[in-house]
């Protein structure tokens, strides 16, 4: 019986009578039977006589686990020791295949699609639960604390809704008509068991507004504002909480969200306040020296660009993790999952960049030439032995999106003004060492210099996608299928919509 071992252990969860764990031992044995088929909720529903409902809940109160998370577990465990009996070979590249292809509903593609969902929502819960405490126990903290802390939940909340919706989401918004009727996500902002309901694109951008403009009021006074001197913290710095702010959702971060999700929503006026947004990070990052360009000096060593980073993650052991898709001299046929380029990708990618003097030394320096004729990009490899100054980071939010926001704010929207576009656009260019003047360039070709700039400047981060599906491109460089709402868009967890989550 499989649950003979397991029933002690069981029991740790809830007590349960044996009728229960009867129904937990046939859910268990239907689902370790048909681990390779895709299940239907019903189906196992249907083992126990109970709804669909019922049986969820009654699988996460015995087991701890949703059924989705233990099937992906159960896969995985299953994978590997097949693996090592040595009857299948087990690659990530299978998934990153199946995704790159827009291969949405494979098996492959539904345990990355669902695993983000769950995990996001898994977060926003956290955080939920955090801000429901945070305001009953205020004084257990100073005031100074509480404020970043409740700031940066708030943050953290709107900043994961909003890459749900523009994952699982429609793009494109600016020319969609019913955005006001069409749903998209659930915007969850309470810790409990009641269902939250899809929201209207509309409604999820203007909760998504809500929650960072109010982050921003209870950021306003962090060390990074610089509103006071730096010793001001020295008393409540003990564990370096107030150190290194780039690594948390910071006041300016906030704002650069802010940007992000005005651009998104696409609007005249949302354009507008994009710019906005942008301009503040530029010009009190510039008055503050928070940020400092990348040298072509210093970029071999840095080449992450760690100091023009407005928010990012510390990931423990982020090199190891790395390894395997940044592999200098691999051969081909072999490394699975490395990333790679061949020449004539590359150079479709920095044709507009000069020579020579006015070689981009994104090109230049951020790319290795492997034994096999590929190139390998450097921006996010971190495991050569050549004495990085910054170790084990990915950026979030970078300053160059911000100047590409305010020169896209000037090419779209109701104040195009062509000058102050340039002006942005040969600020990014230069600092890369792309001298070739545009200022003559009509505004069809700045788009498509701004387009070449995205490309080139986030290469390995995920930025260009975004950019991709948020002016509803169909034509992408470099890609042979021509892209739709069907390729952009992920497909909701399938136990999402038989539980009527989601529609």
């Amino acid at each position: 019986m499989i649950l003979y071992g397991h029933r002690q252990e069981l029991t740790k969860f809830v007590p349960a009578n044996l009728q229960e764990l009867e129904r937990l031992e046939k859910m268990l044995n239907y689902l370790n039977m048909h681990f390779t088929e895709v299940i239907s909720l019903q189906d196992l529903a249907d083992q126990v006589h109970l709804s669909r409902e019922v049986c969820c809940r009654l699988f996460k109160k015995m087991t701890g686990k949703t059924i989705t998370g233990y099937l992906e577990e159960y896969r995985v465990n299953k994978s590997f020791s097949l693996v090592q009996s040595g009857q299948y070979s087990i690659h990530t590249q299978a998934q990153i295949y199946a995704m790159g292809t827009y291969q949405y509903t494979t098996q492959r593609a539904l345990s990355v699609l669902n695993s983000v969902w769950e995990k996001a929502y898994n977060v926003i819960a956290n955080a939920n639960n955090a801000l429901k405490f945070i305001d009953k126990r205020q004084g257990v903290l100073d005031p100074i604390s509480y404020r970043m802390i409740k700031g940066e939940l708030l943050a953290i909340r709107a900043m994961l809704h909003f890459d749900l919706m523009r994952l699982y989401g429609y793009g494109n918004l600016a020319n969609r008509t019913d955005k006001s009727t069409r749903l998209t996500i659930p915007y969850v902002k309470d810790y409990d068991k009641e269902i939250t309901l899809q929201q209207t694109y509309d409604k999820t951008i203007e909760l998504i507004i809500n929650d960072l403009t109010n982050a921003l009021g209870l950021l306003d006074d962090e060390p990074i504002t610089g509103k006071y001197p730096a010793d001001y913290y020295d008393a409540l710095n003990d564990d370096g909480f107030f150190s290194d702010r780039t690594f948390r959702l910071n006041y300016f971060a906030v704002k650069a969200l802010l940007a992000r999700v005005y651009m998104w929503e696409g609007s005249d006026a949302s354009i507008a306040l994009a710019r906005q947004e942008a301009l503040d990070v530029i010009r009190e990052g510039e008055r503050l020296q928070l940020y400092q360009w990348i040298t072509t000096d210093v970029v071999s060593t840095d080449p992450i660009h760690s100091t023009e980073h407005i928010t990012s993650l510390n990931i423990p052991a982020f090199t190891d993790r790395l390894t395997d898709y940044y592999l200098y001299n691999f051969l081909e046929g072999t490394a699975y999952n490395a990333i790679k380029l061949s020449e004539d990708g590359l150079e479709d990618i920095y044709y507009e960049t000069g020579t020579g003097e006015n070689a981009d030394y994104r090109l230049e320096k951020l790319s290795f030439r492997n034994s096999n004729g590929y190139y390998t990009p450097l921006k996010l490899a971190q495991d050569r032995p050549s004495g990085y100054l910054k170790l084990n980071r990915m950026p979030l939010i970078r300053l160059p999106e911000m100047y590409l926001i305010v020169a896209e704010s000037y090419l779209r929207g109701a104040n195009i003004n062509l000058t102050e576009a340039v002006s942005y656009l040969k600020t990014l260019r230069e600092k890369r060492s792309n001298y070739i003047d545009i200022s003559g360039y009509t505004r069809d070709e700045l788009l498509t210099c701004l387009m070449n700039e995205y490309r080139r400047e986030f290469l390995c981060e995920g930025v260009t996608f975004f950019y991709f599906k948020r002016i509803g491109a169909t034509d992408i460089p470099n890609l042979t299928v021509e892209m739709s709402d069907e390729k952009y868009l992920w497909p909701y967890p399938a136990i999402e919509r038989e539980m009527g989550h989601v529609q």
